[in-house]
């Protein structure tokens, strides 16, 4: 199939070059491709680079977990190693991630976690991804203070770089029902202050109908995802809550926004969030819907069409997979993929293309050729949308899922081919 494919390239590349060419020669000068960071809403000509903050570099070892929640040299990746916005300030100001032309970076929901170690099946889990959130106001320490983050922003500014958060409103950490001792107990903080915990919601901050089956849209938004603590968006004080949440970082000066989770959380509360932001300081806004091979969604269109953000465009990344990956999918098929998607979603070119994340098996397979992953950069990065490429693809990291899709960075070598 490598061959197969490698031979489509040669056959398709003088015809792609003359197409690109002639596209270049016929764009005015007021349409130059604008990267800088007062565009904040439109990233079709920017590169995004995912970073998952703990796993890149440690900047300053004094912010790391002391105890169980950390594995020095990263051997326990369900762990805390590490990485901090120190170490992504120090990338940013050596050139690294100029060198590749990257113009945006996203990196992880840089709000306070829980601390608790969490022991799932005999293996301690922690919250060095970012996703168990306890107070959406405060930073995660273990990333750093709020001025290392804005050290952060003024020098991937300074460099012309964007920088996005990833924001997960969905829910709070992991909480048991009837054990409060399990975890945190999906405590929400204001500032500090505490709001509620899950087995003790008068208020009813929470959601309390058990976990999703997945069954329907509406039973993913209603019941937990997994075993964390849902969030009711439908709650006046939840919604003010996080308005003045995601007030904090866009205060601080980012240029984008992930959304977590968007399939889980009301539509009409995320259209309405979208216009507080884009009414306070509109910023470049995607969102997280998962699809599955060959899957096809008309709810994911609509969302991406009508709720004011973009999706990560799993239509794209699946299909780039079959065809350039696991040669399960033709060139055909991908085609095909370009074309419905040209015509399913309204801003085709605002969509957020990649080939995987922190959330699937990395492309690059134990023993595959190198060749299957630069074609399928050069492809992803040479169609329409806004490519984003997850750190360490650069240098060939592998990972067949969580968490090992989530090593700590390898290698910072610019003479890959890649």
């Amino acid at each position: 199939m490598e061959t197969r494919l490698t031979a489509s390239f040669r056959a398709i590349a003088p015809a792609a070059a003359a197409l690109a060419a002639a596209a270049f020669a016929a764009v005015p000068a007021w349409a130059t491709p604008d990267t800088s960071v007062a565009n904040k809403q439109g990233y079709n000509t920017d590169v995004i680079y995912q970073i998952v903050t703990d796993r890149f570099v440690d900047g300053n070892a004094a912010n790391n977990p002391a105890g169980a929640a950390f594995s020095a040299g990263c051997t326990q990746k369900r762990l805390y190693c590490g990485g901090d916005w120190k170490g992504i300030q120090n990338k940013i100001d050596d050139g690294y991630l100029t060198g590749m032309g990257i113009t945006a970076i996203w990196i992880s929901q840089p709000v306070e976690n829980i601390t608790a170690v969490i022991n799932y099946s005999g293996t301690n889990n922690t919250a060095y991804h970012g996703y168990w959130a306890r107070d959406f106001k405060k930073p995660n320490l273990a990333y750093g203070s709020l001025a290392d983050l804005t050290n952060l922003i003024n020098a991937a500014h300074a460099k012309n770089i964007k920088v996005i958060i990833d924001f997960a409103p969905n829910h709070t950490s992991p909480a048991s029902q009837s054990d409060a001792s399990f975890a945190e107990n999906g405590k929400l903080y204001d500032n500090g202050a505490l709001l509620s915990s899950y087995s003790s919601d008068s208020g009813n901050w929470f959601h309390h109908t058990g976990g999703t089956s997945f069954a329907n849209l509406e039973d993913g938004i209603y019941r937990n995802l997994f075993d964390l603590a849902d969030m009711n968006h439908n709650k006046t004080e939840v919604d003010a809550y996080f308005k003045a949440a995601i007030k904090t970082w866009l205060d601080l000066g980012i240029d984008g926004i992930r959304m977590d989770a968007v399939k889980h959380m009301p539509f009409g509360w995320q259209k309405n969030f979208m216009a507080y932001v884009h009414a306070y300081k509109p910023v470049f806004t995607f969102g997280e819907w998962f699809l599955g091979e060959n899957e096809v969604d008309p709810a994911n269109h609509y969302f991406a069409n009508r709720s004011g953000m973009s999706l990560l465009d799993f239509q794209f990344a699946q299909k780039v997979r079959q065809v350039f990956k696991d040669g399960s999918a033709d060139m055909t098929s991908l085609n095909q993929m370009v074309s419905d998607t040209a015509a399913q979603y309204s801003q085709v070119n605002d969509q957020v293309t990649f080939i995987d994340n922190h959330d699937m098996a990395r492309f690059k397979a134990a023993g595959a050729n190198n060749r299957k992953l630069e074609q399928a950069l050069a492809f992803t990065l040479t169609s329409r949308g806004v490519p984003a490429i997850y750190y360490g693809t650069e240098q060939y990291m592998e990972g067949t899922g969580d968490p090992d899709n989530r090593s700590k960075m390898t290698a910072f070598g610019t003479a890959t081919t890649a």
